[in-house]
């Protein structure tokens, strides 16, 4: 398999045909396509697709998972097929190298660390809890990201379940990365 990660310099190419070819030819039976997320301090923020790539991205996966041998998973594009984000203990998690129990791969904010919490007590801290009560974040099921889409909703229940920074790079406020 392969995992992709488009921005707004190379959609283009990852949504060119060529490279659906390229992939199918190199032995891939599945790809995962991420976009891309301005994660930590000095993140570059102009590397975002913009809308229309993101509705691009949405065509060209849907239009080659009907006409190519490979399986593709779009981690926000298919947010209608899992009714919305996925992330805070709905259906995923994510355990950083320090064992801080996170919401999400981007989403570098806890109140449970693995070390100290089961993940069932994970899932019932408050920030797991919040995810559970706010969930989804948007009806419109094509923004279903508490930081790219709805960021207002993710400033708000890092500041109402006082969830520290887990970044292991360049922390952030909420209100910084949100405001990104």
């Amino acid at each position: 398999g392969i995992s992709c990660c488009y921005t707004s310099q190379n959609v283009d190419s990852i949504g060119s045909e060529e490279f659906f070819d390229w992939m199918v030819d190199k032995g891939a039976i599945f790809t995962w396509f991420f976009t891309y997320m301005p994660i930590g301090k000095g993140a570059p923020t102009d590397l975002m697709a913009t809308a229309e790539q993101r509705e691009f991205m949405y065509h060209r996966i849907r239009d080659f998972r009907a006409t190519k041998p490979l399986f593709t998973m779009d981690f926000w594009n298919d947010a209608e097929y899992v009714y919305g984000c996925i992330a805070g203990g709905r259906s995923y998690l994510h355990i950083n190298a320090n064992g801080d129990i996170e919401p999400c791969v981007f989403i570098h904010y806890s109140d449970s660390n693995i070390r100290e919490k089961t993940l069932l007590e994970a899932y019932c801290s408050p920030l797991f809890m919040q995810y559970h009560l706010n969930q989804p974040f948007n009806k419109n099921m094509l923004r279903p990201c508490p930081v790219l889409d709805n960021p207002y909703r993710l400033e708000d229940m890092v500041n109402k379940t006082n969830a520290h920074p887990t970044d292991l790079v360049g922390q952030e406020t909420p209100h910084e990365l949100c405001a990104k």
